[in-house]
């Protein structure tokens, strides 16, 4: 499970503004009625090198059902120095072994500018069956872009692939044909650091993309798991204009989904209704065969 990281900046836009009329978001808390929780892996808190983690993220990815945290993200422009951060959860889903089963949520609920004042400014950015959707509650809108046909294979996760890259449930030799890969240092954010510290130790590795890579602006990414169970724990980006952090707070993978959870999954039915909508699907697929897609930018 790896990540490229064009690590959220594309993901999550960075834009929206101002106060919205969605509903509160029900925060993510612990199934009360799931079923007990699969012990995690053991994995060693020590890797020889970059391929032996890559391998054990293979093995974990291969049981991935589904996952949630809570995010952080943080933009800093190194221009000006101004920092943001927008805060929300993720959550996945998918059959294990079967990444393009995959759904997935990132909701962005709060906003804080470079002064540190907070305000609401909901976004949700939902992936299923080929379709990426941003719906802006401030703003009123609604965003579709199709990225695959139906019963093509095609994963929005893919390091280099896909406009919404997180750190889950990628294959070893994916990640070496899109970059070279080291194992980490030590975690430079404060947030990551202070995680590593703590009572979750974290390992790493340390991704430059190859030439030919579809994200041009980034110019290297960090991402950082829990050694003891794989779960991924945050994104350290440099960009050609900043640096990007994705910090998963409490990440839990095959912990189950509630309700709440996976309601976060769809747009509530007249949630969107008098919205402005831009859908654009793909062209007709050429007749005879063609390759599986790679590198779809919408």
């Amino acid at each position: 499970m790896i990540l490229a990281a064009t690590a959220c900046a594309a993901l999550l836009g960075c834009a929206a503004s101002g106060q919205s009329g969605e509903p509160e978001t029900p925060p993510a808390s612990p199934p009360p009625s799931s079923p007990p929780a699969e012990p995690a892996p053991v994995a060693p808190t020590s890797f020889a090198d970059a391929d032996a983690l890559l391998s054990a993220l293979e093995s974990s990815a291969a049981t991935l059902r589904d996952f949630r945290s809570p995010v952080t993200v943080e933009t800093v422009d190194d221009v000006t120095g101004d920092i943001e951060r927008r805060l929300g959860q993720v959550v996945l889903e998918q059959r294990a072994g079967e990444p393009a089963s995959r759904r997935f949520a990132v909701v962005l609920e709060k906003y804080v500018d470079p002064t540190g004042r907070m305000d609401e400014r909901p976004v949700r950015y939902l992936y299923a069956d080929g379709w990426l959707t941003e719906a802006d509650f401030r703003e009123r809108t609604l965003q579709r872009r199709q990225l695959a046909r139906p019963g093509e294979a095609y994963d929005p996760l893919k390091p280099g692939e896909g406009p919404v890259p997180l750190p889950i449930g990628q294959r070893a030799e994916e990640v070496r044909s899109r970059f070279r890969v080291v194992l980490a240092g030590a975690p430079t954010h404060p947030a990551l650091a202070a995680m590593r510290d703590g009572k979750r130790p974290l390992v790493g590795l340390v991704l430059e993309p190859r030439p030919g890579m579809a994200d041009r602006d980034l110019r290297s990414a960090t991402v950082w798991y829990d050694a003891r169970t794989l779960a991924p724990c945050g994104v350290e980006a440099m960009r050609a204009q900043g640096r990007t952090t994705v910090i998963l707070r409490d990440p839990l993978m095959n912990a189950g989904l509630d309700d709440a959870q996976r309601a976060l999954l769809d747009l509530a039915a007249g949630a969107t209704d008098g919205w402005r909508v831009d859908e654009r699907p793909l062209p007709p697929a050429p007749s005879g065969p063609s390759p599986a897609p790679s590198g779809r930018t919408p």
